[in-house]
C-alpha cells in the first residue's frame, strides 16, 4: 500500500518477495482501480513469470489477467515487434540462441585473416556481451591487446551478420529496446501512458540495459515499484550490477525503503549461519533475518579425507537420516564437482537429477527441426540455413558449401539465393548441382505451405518431417539411442500442436517465443528425486534439506575470485544464497585433499567457514588453522566408514619465476606461453596463451602449472 512513486522494498531470502508484487498489483486493482492493462510486471525467467500471473489471477479470481506480466526479455521481443522500425531494421525477425550465436561466431573466426590473433568463439562472444549488457559499443579506446583487436573485428562482423540475417540476440532484445525507448521520445511516451505502474522483481539482478529500460518506462516521476535483495546478487559475470539497488534512492530521489526481514523458509540454526557470512560484507544496505519458526537442527560441518569421501558421507547420511531424496538438494560451486557425487548415487541407485544438463530444447533432433521452421519464416537466416543444409544427409559435401559461401560473400546476398544460382553453375560437378537443386526446391516447397504465416505449426512441423524422411534419419543414424530420439522428435512435434491450441498466433511467433525458455524452466521430473546443483542454479529455489559441498579456498570462494574485494563479496553471497535454500537442516562440507586435473592438492577451509562462530557449528569433523589440512574426526566413525585414502602426497611447490615469454604446460589446456603477470606471492596472477589458439587467466598458486622453461 505504498503511495504513488518510487519504492524499493529490501526483501531478504524466503521473506516472501513474490507475494509482495502480487499483493501489490492486487491492491492496485481492487482497492485503488487501477486499470489491469495498465500495470506492468517484469521478472528474469519465464517459470517465474508463470507462477506470478498465476498467483495474481487466482488472488483476483479471474482467468485470464489483462495486465503484462513476464520477463525482460519477452517484454524487449514485445516493443521490438511493434517498432523495431524506428531503429532502421525489420520487425520480421528471428532471435538467434546460445547455439546459432557460437555457430556464427565459429564462421566468422574462420574467415579472419591468417594475421589477426586466434581466439575462441565462447571467448569473442562473451567479449561482446559484456559491451551488449552495458549498452556500449568498443572502440580502439578499448583495446589492450591483439586478442582485443580480433575481438573488435569480430563485433562488426557479428552485428553486420545479425543484422543481414534479420536477426537479433539475446542481448539484442534488451539493448535494442532501451535504444527505441532511449532515443525515440514516440516510443517512450507511448509506452509510458499504456504502463502507468512499473513492477520489477529481483531487482538486484539488472544489468545496464534493463536499468535504462526501467528509468525509461518510469519517467522522471514515475511509479517505480522494485523488490530485491542486494545479498542474493550473484550474476555480474552474466552483466548484472549490484549498484542498481544500492543506488536507487539516489537514482529515484524521494524513495521510500521498506525491508521484508523476517523469514518464512529457514529454521533460526540456519538463518544463524548465513547471516553471520553475508554480514562480512561492505556493499549492502543492511538488514538480518529473523523467524518466528522454533529452534531447528544445528548446522553441521564435516571435513572428509577427499572429494570421494566427501560425497560417500553425503549420500550415506541421507540414507542414515532416512530423508526423503525429493526434498534433498546436493549444492557445489561448480559443475565439475557433480561427477563424484553422482558416482556415489549411482552405487546406492538412487535416482537423482542434474540441474543444469542437456534439457528438451537443446536436444539436436529439437535443434534441427527448429532450424527447418526458422527457415521456413525467416529465408534470410543463413545459420539456420546451414544447420540443415545436409541434415539429413543429401549430398551436398563441405567443398560444395565453401563454394556456394565464398560467392554469397563476394556478391553480397544471402544463402539461399546464393545456392538457386548454384544450381546452373557449371563450374560444379552435375551430382552436387542436383543435390542443390533437390535441397532448394524442397525449402520452396514448404515455404509455400507456410506462406501467410497463419498455418499451424504443428502441420508445418509434420511436413517437414515426411519430406525430409527426418523420422527415418533418426532412426538408422544411431540404433542404440533411436528409440529416445524418436520419441524427443515426437514429443516436439506434441508441443508445437499444444501451441497451436493454446495460443495459435503463427510459426513466426512460435519461433521468437521458443527461443525465450531457457533450461531452468523445465525442471519437472515426475518421480521423486534427489537433486544436484551449482549455487548459481539453485537461486530461486528451496528444499528441506540442503547440503553444501567444497567449501574450501578455491572452490568457495572460487580461486578466480580471491585477489579481488568485489569478488570475494559476490562469493561471499553466492554462498548465502546456497544456505538460505535450506528449510530444516544444512550441512556443510570439504574435502582436505581433492583431485584437480588429475593430480592430488592439499586443500584449506574457506574463509566463510572462519566466519561462522564456533557455537552455530556442530563439528562432525575439526577444523584446525586455515593454513593447515582438515583433519578427519571420528565423532561418526563408529557408523560410517570412510573410503579408501587418498594417496600421502606432498603439497605442490608453488610455481615461481613467470615472466614474458616463460613456456608452461597446464594439465588441462596443453603447453603454452605466459604473455603478462601481476600480483606476486600467492596472489600471483597469469595470462597464458596456449598452443590451441585459447587464453586463459590463472590464480597460480591454485592452477596446475608446470614450467617448462
Amino acid at each position: 500500500m505504498a503511495p504513488d512513486g518510487a519504492a524499493l522494498v529490501l526483501a531478504g531470502a524466503g521473506s516472501g518477495k513474490t507475494r509482495v508484487i502480487v499483493e501489490r498489483l492486487a491492491w492496485l486493482i481492487d482497492e485503488r482501480g487501477v486499470d489491469p492493462r495498465r500495470l506492468l510486471a517484469l521478472t528474469f525467467t519465464n517459470r517465474a513469470a508463470g507462477e506470478m500471473r498465476a498467483r495474481v489471477s487466482r488472488r483476483l479470481g479471474v482467468e485470464r489477467l489483462a495486465s503484462w506480466l513476464g520477463t525482460f526479455h519477452s517484454f524487449g521481443l514485445y516493443i521490438l515487434r511493434r517498432d523495431m522500425d524506428v531503429l532502421g531494421r525489420s520487425s520480421a525477425f528471428t532471435v538467434f540462441d546460445d547455439a546459432d550465436q557460437l555457430s556464427l561466431m565459429k564462421r566468422l573466426i574462420k574467415d579472419l585473416p591468417n594475421t589477426a590473433e586466434r581466439v575462441a568463439p565462447r571467448g569473442a562472444l562473451s567479449w561482446i556481451s559484456g559491451f551488449k549488457q552495458d549498452t556500449k559499443t568498443p572502440s580502439q579506446d578499448d583495446i589492450e591487446s591483439s586478442e582485443d583487436e580480433t575481438y573488435l573485428k569480430l563485433w562488426q562482423s557479428y552485428h553486420r551478420a545479425l543484422v543481414s540475417n534479420a536477426a537479433v540476440d539475446f542481448d539484442d532484445l534488451l539493448v535494442l529496446t532501451a535504444r527505441a525507448l532511449q532515443e525515440h521520445e514516440g516510443v517512450r511516451l507511448k509506452y509510458q501512458d499504456r504502463f502507468r505502474y512499473i513492477h520489477i522483481d529481483e531487482y538486484q539482478d539488472t544489468n545496464r540495459a534493463q536499468y535504462i529500460i526501467a528509468r525509461m518506462l518510469s519517467g522522471d516521476n514515475g511509479n517505480i515499484f522494485v523488490v530485491g535483495d542486494e545479498d542474493q546478487s550473484i550474476y555480474s559475470w552474466r552483466g548484472a550490477t549490484i549498484r542498481n539497488i544500492l543506488d536507487f534512492e539516489r537514482d529515484f530521489p524521494n524513495a521510500k525503503v521498506y525491508r521484508l526481514e523476517q523469514n518464512y523458509r529457514s529454521t533460526r540454526p540456519i538463518l544463524a549461519v548465513a547471516n553471520a557470512v553475508v554480514q562480512n560484507n561492505t556493499q549492502r544496505l543492511g538488514k538480518t533475518l529473523w523467524t518466528e519458526q522454533k529452534d531447528g537442527e544445528p548446522v553441521r560441518f564435516y571435513a572428509a579425507e577427499d572429494g570421494s569421501e566427501e560425497a560417500q558421507y553425503i549420500v550415506d547420511d541421507i540414507l542414515e537420516r532416512k530423508l526423503n531424496p525429493d526434498h534433498v538438494a546436493i549444492l557445489y560451486r561448480t559443475n565439475g564437482q557433480s561427477r563424484l557425487f553422482e558416482e556415489a548415487l549411482r552405487a546406492r541407485n538412487m535416482r537423482y537429477r542434474v540441474i543444469g544438463g542437456v534439457q528438451f530444447y537443446q536436444r539436436k533432433e529439437v535443434k534441427d527441426l527448429l532450424a527447418y521452421l526458422t527457415v521456413l519464416a525467416n529465408p534470410n537466416d543463413d545459420e539456420a540455413l546451414r544447420r540443415i543444409i545436409n541434415t539429413p544427409t543429401r549430398g551436398i559435401g563441405k567443398t560444395t558449401l565453401e563454394h556456394v559461401e565464398a560467392s554469397a560473400s563476394t556478391r553480397d546476398i544471402g544463402l539461399l539465393p546464393a545456392l538457386r544460382e548454384a544450381t546452373q553453375d557449371h563450374t560444379l560437378a552435375a551430382r552436387a548441382r542436383t543435390a542443390l537443386e533437390t535441397f532448394v526446391n524442397l525449402i520452396d516447397e514448404l515455404a509455400m505451405e507456410a506462406a501467410g504465416g497463419t498455418a499451424p505449426v504443428g502441420d508445418l512441423l509434420e511436413k517437414v518431417l515426411k519430406a525430409t524422411q527426418y523420422r527415418d534419419f533418426v532412426q538408422s543414424s544411431d540404433e542404440k539411442d533411436a528409440r529416445s530420439r524418436l520419441e524427443v522428435v515426437e514429443e516436439f512435434l506434441s508441443s508445437c500442436r499444444n501451441y497451436d491450441a493454446a495460443e495459435g498466433s503463427g510459426l513466426l511467433a512460435f519461433l521468437q517465443e521458443r527461443a525465450l525458455v531457457s533450461d531452468s524452466d523445465d525442471l519437472d521430473v515426475e518421480q521423486p528425486t534427489l537433486t544436484l546443483l551449482t549455487c548459481h542454479g539453485a537461486k530461486g529455489l528451496e528444499f528441506e534439506h540442503c547440503f553444501l559441498a567444497g567449501l574450501e579456498e578455491g572452490l568457495l570462494p572460487h580461486f578466480n575470485a580471491i585477489d579481488e574485494d568485489d569478488d570475494v563479496e559476490e562469493e561471499r553471497r553466492l554462498c548465502y544464497v546456497a544456505m538460505t535454500r535450506a528449510m530444516k537442516s544444512l550441512t556443510l562440507t570439504a574435502a582436505q585433499r581433492r583431485q584437480v586435473y588429475g593430480d592430488w592438492q592439499e586443500r584449506r577451509p574457506s574463509r566463510f567457514l572462519a566466519e561462522i562462530p564456533d557455537d552455530l557449528l556442530q563439528l562432525e569433523s575439526v577444523v584446525v588453522a586455515e593454513a593447515a589440512p582438515m583433519p578427519r574426526l571420528g565423532t561418526r566413525q563408529a557408523s560410517y566408514r570412510p573410503a579408501p585414502s587418498a594417496p600421502e602426497v606432498e603439497s605442490p611447490k608453488p610455481v615461481t619465476g613467470l615472466k614474458l615469454g616463460t613456456k608452461v604446460r597446464h594439465a588441462q589446456f596443453g603447453r603454452g606461453t605466459v604473455m603478462s603477470t601481476s600480483g606476486s606471492g600467492h596472489k600471483l596472477k597469469a595470462k597464458i596463451r596456449f598452443e590451441t589458439g585459447r587464453i586463459r587467466d590463472f590464480m597460480v598458486s591454485m592452477a596446475p602449472i608446470e614450467v617448462l622453461d
